[in-house]
């Protein structure tokens, strides 16, 4: 149709490239593989939609891969893998790795598909999504939490619910926890209960090789400390195990909600600098975040420690003149921790959307007036996430784990989300947002240390200004700081040729000169490697 209506019309995708011997590698699994073009693989490659009625609030929610399969939460991202296994077994893990090493292609790890990066074109994706079992049990008398590596964060609250006991996780309930644990885990509770990998104590994961190991403290300690923050670079983890601590359930609750009213309400400037205020100054107890849309701003502040009580709220609520403000106790695990659906859970569920993100350790005033700047444009469909960091997780010194920035005070998330409309094409609205997260992300750069590994689509592998050389990302190493280094040499310990890249990616430092030059082994075809690596996994 011509005139003023829009044609929602996307371009023609590129068909991955093929991949050989891949029926062979289907028969040695135990669950199935899909391959571009075979039925299933389009139902493979996005997943199942959550619905609203399934993420409604209330004493009886529930969250399982029934009621909540795994989705491919930003489509945008999705892109065209040549081969999708959605694996049934730690076995059919081992298997897919070593037929990757083999053909040499990139192995992507999709867990819960909200990092941007696992499904890529032309890669072999290992889909954990039936891999999602959370238990609570004990080890040695400590109560421990075992989540499988697809589990999601909503498996984890599920499996912790009633028990008095919690790790610090993600915002959205169908965030995985692979991907967000090993980026470091930021969430709620950072503040009293640390990063998610400081109540990690052991991995089970299957290296490059094909080999599966156990990485703890005690065993194969320097594969542990790169997993703590080494963004997927080492292998696919297919089980973790957590310490949780005493957490109440019961969290005492503050929502104020502003509207930008001229000469009544405060500014989305002066929202801004309080908030920061409030992050410089509230206690550990107290987590203070906001959320900035194109019209109302909404200041939250939940009382995650034991010193926090709902009298202690209420000096939170003397500036401005909000439309709403609630004060409340609030169950964290059925309601605190689904509140990324919005209040009527349609919001965040799959859909088209860019982020970018910053870590600040400073705030000043420049900054803030660049951020409210933003949320004043703030595209339709687009949101403004600002959340405070510190407290228990930088007790941590930065070079115990791979992360490094313990020390920054403000996480700064711009989630770009766009829809067709009827006067409006979808790629016009996606050049709309997009733009706008590009523009924030460069106006903050001046005060930004690091972004967090690979919740940003602004990965190195995009091109920023003119220059296509990823060392053009002014943050591709600054995220790991002096970590970087030893990064690098524990990657060309366990992933010497970068099989696993599909990530916030650390190359493997050079290998030492030889003494002398290797003599030369007989080279396999293609084939012959492919199908001598697949004889350890098949079926008998």
């Amino acid at each position: 149709m011509g005139g003023i209506f829009a044609k929602h019309e996307a371009p023609e995708p590129t068909p991955p490239t093929a991949l050989p011997h891949l029926k062979p590698l289907a028969s040695a699994l135990d669950g199935s593989l899909f391959a571009y073009g075979d039925d299933g693989y389009e139902a493979a490659r996005l997943g199942q939609v959550w619905t609203p009625d399934k993420c409604q609030p209330g004493d009886g929610r529930k969250f399982s891969p029934e009621t909540h399969p795994t989705e491919t939460w930003n489509k945008d991202a999705a892109k065209l893998p040549a081969a999708i296994a959605q694996v049934a077994s730690v076995a059919d893990v081992a298997a897919c790795v070593r037929y990757c090493r083999a053909a040499k292609i990139p192995c992507g790890v999709a867990c819960g598909r909200h990092s941007h990066e696992c499904l890529q074109q032309d890669s072999f994706v290992v889909d954990l999504q039936a891999l999602r079992k959370c238990e609570l049990g004990e080890r040695q008398g400590v109560k421990v939490l075992r989540c499988e590596g697809g589990a999601l964060n909503g498996d984890a609250y599920q499996a912790l619910d009633g028990s008095g006991l919690c790790i610090t996780l993600g915002q959205h309930p169908g965030t995985g926890c692979g991907g967000l644990v090993q980026q470091g885990g930021h969430g709620i509770a950072e503040k009293v209960l640390g990063l998610s990998i400081d109540a990690l104590v052991e991995c089970t994961v299957v290296t490059a090789d094909g080999a599966t190991v156990k990485a703890s403290s005690a065993e194969n300690a320097d594969l542990f400390w790169a997993l703590r923050g080494g963004c997927g670079n080492f292998g696919v983890v297919v089980e973790f195990v957590f310490e949780p601590k005493p957490f109440r359930q019961m969290v005492p609750s503050l929502q104020r909600v502003h509207l930008p009213i001229p000469f009544l309400c405060p500014s989305r400037e002066e929202l801004v600098k309080h908030w920061r205020d409030n992050v410089e100054s509230a206690p550990r107890d107290v987590y203070p975040m906001m959320v900035c849309t194109p019209m109302p701003t909404i200041e939250v502040f939940h009382g995650v420690g034991d010193g926090a009580t709902l009298e202690s709220l209420a000096g939170y609520e003397n500036f401005g003149r909000p439309v709403v403000s609630d004060r409340k106790e609030r169950d964290f695990f059925r309601e605190i921790s689904w509140d990324s659906l919005g209040p009527s859970s349609t919001d965040n569920l799959a859909g088209l959307y860019y982020p970018t993100a910053s870590l600040l350790k400073e705030m000043p005033d420049e900054a803030c007036k660049i951020i409210a700047d933003a949320a004043r444009r703030c595209p339709a469909s687009a949101t403004l996430i600002l959340t405070p960091c510190g407290g228990a997780a930088a007790d941590v010194p930065k070079d115990a784990t791979a992360v490094y920035h313990r020390d920054v005070k403000f996480w700064i998330v711009a989630a770009a989300g766009w829809k067709a409309s009827t006067f409006r094409s979808e790629a016009a609205a996606r050049e709309e947002a997009v733009a706008w997260a590009r523009e924030l992300r460069d106006a903050l750069m001046p005060y930004t240390c690091g972004r967090y590994g690979m919740l940003g689509e602004d990965a190195a592998r995009e091109k920023w200004g003119d220059a296509a050389d990823p060392d053009a990302d002014p943050l591709v190493h600054a995220s790991w700081g002096a970590n970087y280094t030893k990064l690098q040499q524990i990657k060309a310990k366990y992933d010497p040729t970068n099989m696993f890249r599909l990530n916030h990616n650390v190359e493997p430092s050079a290998a030492p000169a030889a003494a002398s030059p290797p003599k030369p082994k007989p080279r396999r075809s293609l084939s012959g490697r492919v199908l001598s690596a697949l004889s350890p996994g098949k079926k008998k």
